[in-house]
């Protein structure tokens, strides 16, 4: 190995090919258990994490994965906007949807900015459907088979586990869209940290739709990191993005509710190297150094840079 530069041996060292998923699976646990061990003082619990990783291989094209608790569903919050966005694109590729000005904005919003209002327009766009007063009989039914438009996508792609074909609120739902809920609200969203890892990998990798939309989607997810940027947002600053030493790339999407805090990112680090990380937690939304700190753990296992002491992460926007 003589005479091969340092930067390139942490390359080769990091070689996706070199990569296994039960390697991935302990650095996934490892963080998992020095998270808990970290905010003991929050009793945070072990079933309150999950955490999904994948590591990309551009030449490949493919992607190795690794999870600690991953398939572990919770509420995702606006996480969900992320499946919506890639749908999307699917219809417009297909020729199903045509993106209009006023659906890019509403594009723009519910990912920028995490708009609920713009995502209501979106799955309306996506389903056929709108709300509106309660329905009864075979119109409730058919209104609840074209909300799942979004659903059946996903299924006949693979992905298991997950609902999504509901829209995000300030206060609702209310009328049909409350009755789509079901009467326990057993048919909310959910979602589980592979199921991002997986989806954002694919987008990363140009695979889930044209290269040329998978672009296009990246143009919405990105985000300048804090390390760089003193105006990043808050799904940057207060997420995975806090991790992030200057020179990352990150594209992302955070979820953030009463109850649940997540985030799913794609990032690329300064000499290359390209990692999706996707970390759900629950009943810590007050504890807003816990994503970015699994994060930190993650990429240091991983040989790549991440910012060391992680302390001082916003709560709200």
């Amino acid at each position: 190995m003589a005479g091969i530069p340092i930067a390139v041996l942490a390359i080769l060292a990091f070689s996706p090919n070199r990569m296994n998923s039960d390697t991935l699976d302990q650095i996934c646990s490892d963080a998992g258990k020095r998270a808990v061990a970290k905010f003991a003082d929050a009793k945070v619990l072990p079933e309150e994490i999950g955490i999904s990783i994948a590591v990309l291989n551009r030449d490949s094209l493919s992607y190795e994965t690794g999870g600690y608790r991953d398939r572990e569903p919770m509420y995702p919050a606006s996480v969900v906007k992320f499946f919506y966005l890639v749908h999307l694109m699917h219809q417009v590729e297909q020729g199903e949807v045509k993106m209009t000005d006023e659906l890019k904005r509403g594009t723009t919003d519910m990912i920028k900015d995490s708009s609920n209002d713009a995502t209501g327009y979106i799955l309306d766009v996506l389903t056929k459907t709108t709300g509106g007063p309660e329905l009864s009989g075979e119109e409730l039914k058919a209104w609840m088979d074209k909300r799942n438009t979004v659903n059946r996508w996903y299924e006949s792609l693979g992905y298991s586990g997950i609902n999504v074909n509901q829209k995000t609120w300030n206060e609702g739902p209310y009328g049909r869209e409350r009755q789509g809920y079901g009467p326990k609200f057993e048919l909310r969203n959910s979602l589980h940290p592979a199921a991002c890892t997986r989806l954002f990998a694919e987008v990363a990798l140009g695979k889930i739709v044209t290269e040329a939309r998978c672009q296009e989607m990246l143009g919405y997810l990105s985000r300048p990191i804090i390390a760089d940027d003193s105006k990043a947002d808050f799904q940057s600053r207060a997420f995975i993005g806090k991790a992030l030493p200057s020179g990352y790339k990150l594209w992302s999407k955070a979820g953030y509710v009463t109850a649940e805090r997540h985030d799913t990112a794609y990032v690329k680090s300064p000499d290359g190297r390209e990692l999706v990380i996707s970390v759900f937690t629950k009943n810590h939304t007050q504890t807003p150094d816990l994503i970015p700190f699994i994060a930190s753990e993650i990429l240091k296992e991983l040989k790549m840079p991440a910012v060391e002491t992680i302390s001082g992460t916003e709560i709200e926007g």
